[in-house]
C-alpha cells in the first residue's frame, strides 16, 4: 500500500540538494504531481509520480501532438508490466556489479529495483520529461543510475554494450519490433540476456513469434501480482 506525503510534509522529510529542488520546480511547472513511499525490491522507497496520466493523453490528443515517443504520454504511468519485472528481478541472484540497461525507463520502476538489488543501471526513455522524473526518483541511488536520452532507430549512441537489458510493456505495438530488435542487437553483450514484461497482451503473442524468426531464442514465464488480474508475462531473449 502506498502512502501520500504532502509536498510540505516531503520537503521536510526528504531534504533535496540545490540541483534536485530545481528539478522538482521544473516538474511542477509541466505536470501535477505527488509524492509517496512505496515498497520497491524490499525497500521503502520514496515516489514521486504524475496524479492523472489519463489528462496527459487528453491533453496530447486535444493539442494534435504529432504522435512521437518524445510528445509519448503514456510514461507518466507505473504499468503492472514494472512492478512484475521488478519482482521477477527480485527472485534472481544478486545483482550487485552487473551493468544493467532498460529501455523506455518512464518513470523508473524496473531499473529502480535493479539498482537497489545491486546492479549498475543506465535507464532510457525518448521522453525527456519521463527522464525528468526518472532521475528525480532516482537521486538517492546516486552513481548506482546514469538517466540517458535514447532513440532506439540511432545507431549512434555510444552506450556501450550490457549483459541485462530490461523493458517493462515496450512490446505492445507491433511497427515497433524492427526498430527495438536492431537496438538490442547493438547493446547486448555477447551471452547476455534480454528480459521485458507485458501483461499476457495479444502484441505479446505477436513479439514471442516476431523474435524468434528474428532469430532469438524466447521463453516464457510469469508472475502473479495477486492483483485478480492476469500473471505478467516475462519474455527471456538470448542470441545463439
Amino acid at each position: 500500500m502506498a502512502a501520500t506525503i504532502g509536498s510540505k510534509d516531503f520537503s521536510e522529510t526528504y531534504s533535496l540538494s540545490p540541483c534536485y529542488a530545481k528539478l522538482l520546480q521544473r516538474l511542477e511547472r509541466h505536470v501535477t504531481i505527488e509524492h509517496l513511499v512505496i515498497e520497491i525490491a524490499g525497500r521503502k522507497y520514496p515516489w514521486t509520480r504524475v496524479v492523472d496520466p489519463d489528462r496527459l493523453l487528453e491533453q496530447a490528443l486535444m493539442s494534435g501532438i504529432d504522435g512521437s515517443v518524445e510528445h509519448d504520454p503514456f510514461w507518466a504511468a507505473t504499468w503492472r508490466a514494472a512492478i512484475g519485472l521488478e519482482k521477477f528481478l527480485q527472485k534472481r541472484n544478486d545483482l550487485s556489479g552487473t551493468k544493467v540497461l532498460e529501455l523506455g525507463g518512464g518513470s523508473g520502476r524496473a531499473g529502480i529495483a535493479a539498482a537497489i538489488l545491486g546492479a549498475d543501471v543506465t535507464i532510457t526513455d525518448a521522453s525527456r520529461m519521463a527522464l525528468m522524473i526518472c532521475r528525480f526518483n532516482a537521486r538517492s541511488l546516486g552513481r548506482k543510475i546514469c538517466v540517458r536520452l535514447l532513440d532506439w532507430a540511432d545507431p549512434n549512441n555510444f552506450l556501450g554494450r550490457f549483459p541485462i537489458i530490461l523493458g517493462s510493456d515496450i512490446v505492445y505495438n507491433p511497427s515497433l519490433y524492427p526498430i527495438l530488435e536492431p537496438c538490442l542487437r547493438r547493446r547486448l553483450a555477447d551471452g547476455g540476456v534480454v528480459w521485458l514484461s507485458e501483461p499476457q497482451r495479444h502484441t505479446g503473442d505477436r513479439f514471442e513469434k516476431w523474435i524468434r524468426t528474428a532469430g532469438w531464442s524466447c521463453e516464457s514465464s510469469f508472475m502473479d501480482l495477486e492483483d485478480d488480474e492476469r500473471p505478467i508475462r516475462i519474455f527471456e531473449c538470448r542470441l545463439p
